[in-house]
């Protein structure tokens, strides 16, 4: 029996421990039920090899879960419930499949996504504190948004797996986020930055190599003062020498482009050694996370990791180079 988008009506009775499933023309279905909080890919893993090896029709019933997790189940053929209406269930001869319900989502708390300019700040400041847990107030205070947005985020990594979310031990009213998987929050970051399309120019400063344009990007930095930040594998040279750059990525502020472009007596230009790319900030709180070194200032890991994955095989290396440091 298929019922696909309840084109056959449907009716799931849940218990404690059982839950019953009717269908029209069939007789009632029942399941064992095992209900978890949030289901992540592993606890999904270790819960289709329990019901495989009972051998018993069993259900899991979940308030929330991420996508590889009921991927996983469906993958297994282990049968779900969401608390989202989605419904999953194969139990030969009756097979069940429904998507979550519709429904109007209230702007407040809607999930935010965790990669975009003001929300990305939460994984990139786990990412830059991996070993740390943060209450939400505190990420607020750190970050410099609202409690509502650092919820809705985290809402959403954990959702993911990305994150963990613990009551803290010394007073249950207050929740603790700490990073879960250093890699695969990278790599969720990483997939993220690159579809995203920036506003970017390349100059001639007037630099034969990247050492002579970092030099005449000190002495304009003195006399700007505005935030920026040195990123891509210049940036990442001056962290830890891997690859020798050839040109500059410069991290400057939305409206600041014309400020740099006559501090640094600019003219447009192709990709080439000694050329400075300026990128525009989608977040300028990037600039608060950045580090000086050798009177420079230098983007902040995250960031230099992504710069260099996005900047070429030359780079790669020294992407590699920093995640190995950072214990990514």
């Amino acid at each position: 029996m298929n019922s696909q988008a309840s084109s056959v009506p449907v009716e799931l009775d849940i218990g404690l421990r059982r839950a019953v499933l009717r269908l029209d023309g069939h007789g009632p279905l029942r399941l064992d039920v095992r209900k978890v909080d949030v289901l992540t890919l592993s606890g999904a893993q270790a819960i289709a090899l329990e019901v495989g090896a009972s051998g018993r029709p069993s259900l899991v019933v979940f308030e929330r879960s991420s996508p590889e997790a009921r991927a996983l189940l469906r993958e297994r053929r282990v049968s779900y419930a969401a608390a989202n209406g989605e419904l999953f269930v194969f139990a030969p001869p009756v097979y069940v499949e429904r998507p979550a319900a519709r429904r109007a989502v209230q702007v407040g708390g809607a999930p935010a996504a965790p990669f975009a300019a003001r929300g990305s700040r939460v994984p990139r400041w786990l990412l830059l504190h991996k070993d740390e847990r943060f209450s939400f107030r505190e990420l607020a205070h750190r970050l410099q948004c609202s409690e509502a947005l650092v919820s809705r985020v985290v809402r959403t990594l954990a959702d993911d797996g990305l994150v963990l979310v613990e009551r803290d031990p010394g007073d249950a009213r207050v929740r603790r986020v700490s990073l879960r998987d250093a890699g695969a929050m990278l790599d969720a970051f990483e997939r993220s930055t690159t579809a995203r399309r920036l506003r970017r120019v390349t100059w001639d400063i007037g630099a034969h190599d990247a050492a002579g344009a970092i030099e005449l990007l000190r002495e304009a930095a003195a006399t700007v003062q505005r935030p920026y930040a040195v990123g891509g594998l210049a940036g990442a040279s001056l962290v830890r020498s891997v690859v020798e750059p050839a040109d500059v990525t410069l991290w400057i502020g939305r409206d600041d482009l014309d400020i740099w472009a006559q501090a640094l007596l600019a003219s447009p230009a192709s990709t080439g050694p000694g050329r400075i790319t300026a990128q525009l900030a989608p977040d300028p709180f990037m600039f608060s996370l950045a580090e000086q070194r050798a009177d420079i200032s230098v983007a902040d890991p995250v960031q230099l990791y992504l710069d260099c994955r996005l900047s070429g095989e030359r780079a790669l290396e020294a992407a590699e180079a920093i995640r190995t440091e950072m214990g990514w």
